[in-house]
């Protein structure tokens, strides 16, 4: 009867401490993974290419596209990331790693709003890749859409048990000018 009686104080005194409109604690599982620069508002570091956080590569000719920071129509906030091609390489990609090993199992979603301008070839819009260990790649997904207006784009993916780092961004395929900005990495 005396365990009873504490365990029945302990409960008590555990609603009376916790105020009934208390809100839940958030969820970790909800909470979005965190990307450097994510809305392209911190300018390259002397000598790069591309904003702090993020890099900039492109097939073959380092030449071939020109990238830059564009604060006449950004998405959100203050700029975008714009990229163009200026010869006639295949493609181009803005990207940033992120570290896989405590996100292996987890479904996730990477979004990034995308805007086109003479977009002819095969397209623009988020890339994914992941990688495992000794180089392997586990996983590469694109999507390419030629709009002009911007649009957030989406793909969604399943980080696997072997994964070693994600690899998330943009690319532009074939001729024209792309506009990137307000990348989110985030739980399904």
């Amino acid at each position: 009867m005396r365990l009873a009686s504490v365990t029945a104080a302990a409960m008590l005194a555990a609603c009376a401490a916790t105020p009934p409109d208390a809100p839940a604690p958030a969820s970790s599982a909800a909470v979005a993974i965190p990307l450097r620069n994510a809305g392209f508002e911190s300018a390259p570091r002397a000598g790069d290419r591309c904003p702090e956080g993020w890099s900039c590569t492109m097939h073959a000719d380092p030449d071939s596209f020109r990238f830059g920071l564009d604060g006449s129509a950004a998405a959100e906030g203050a700029r975008s990331l714009c990229i163009e091609r200026v010869t006639h390489e295949p493609w181009a990609v803005a990207s940033q790693s992120v570290p896989a090993e405590a996100l292996r199992g987890r479904r996730l979603r990477f979004s990034i709003a995308v805007k086109g301008e003479r977009i002819t070839g095969p397209g623009a819009g988020p890339w994914v890749l992941v990688n495992g260990s000794a180089g392997m790649l586990l996983h590469e997904e694109r999507l390419a859409s030629r709009g002009s207006t911007w649009e957030r784009q989406a793909i969604e993916f399943t980080v696997p048990a072997q994964a070693i780092g994600l690899e998330l961004g943009a690319t532009l395929q074939g001729p024209g000018r792309v506009c990137i900005d307000d990348a989110r990495l985030e739980p399904t």
